[in-house]
């Protein structure tokens, strides 16, 4: 009809919000999108702007992520996100993240097929101790703002950089000062 809309006949329409908590909190302390959307799946519809008529909107579905409140991201209203199912990923230790880089590092460089110098030098461990403390030194100084969201660091940053390390192969590699000027390119 004039005042539905939604997907074609028996399909659903699925909405994916990233980062549903980086809206600013305005003087009323309120984040307009925010309520859009609380209106939008708690009452499935919409207000047309010219005529102030209804619009529902059908057979919908929304799933949504956020980063815990801090920096740029703001608590978002307790009723609107009762609406969701709720699941929280921890970020994982630190000593994990180091087990797991340097497990895949150790792999490609202890094969047998680097140098034995490579291999002994231990590079997986240290590229990757070296590479989650210049991580961590990246969080801490260039935090997520409202006017640099973009500032965004998570583990895909840190798997780029093994991803291109795993790209060295035996016979461009040859000795340990050689990768480690790769891992500083990266």
């Amino acid at each position: 009809t004039k005042d539905t809309y939604g997907p074609p006949a028996g399909k659903r329409l699925l909405i994916f919000v990233d980062d549903l908590n980086m809206p600013r909190v305005d003087t009323y302390g309120t984040q307009q999108p925010i309520a859009l959307l609380k209106l939008l799946l708690d009452k499935g519809f919409m207000y047309d702007r010219k005529d102030l008529s209804l619009k529902y909107i059908k057979d919908i579905q929304s799933i949504s992520a956020m980063a815990p409140p801090g920096g740029a991201r703001a608590m978002v209203d307790p009723r609107f996100v009762n609406l969701f199912s709720v699941f929280s990923i921890t970020f994982p230790p630190e000593a994990s993240i180091q087990t797991i880089y340097a497990t895949i590092l150790e792999q490609h460089f202890n094969g047998g097929i680097f140098d034995p110098r490579i291999e002994q030098a231990g590079l997986a461990q240290k590229l990757t101790a070296a590479n989650l403390e210049l991580f961590n030194a990246i969080i801490i100084a260039l935090p997520a703002t409202p006017s640099k969201f973009h500032y965004v660091f998570n583990l895909r940053d840190l798997s780029r950089v093994t991803e291109g390390l795993l790209q060295s192969t035996p016979d461009r590699f040859t000795e340990s000062g050689m990768v480690v000027r790769l891992w500083r390119h990266e």
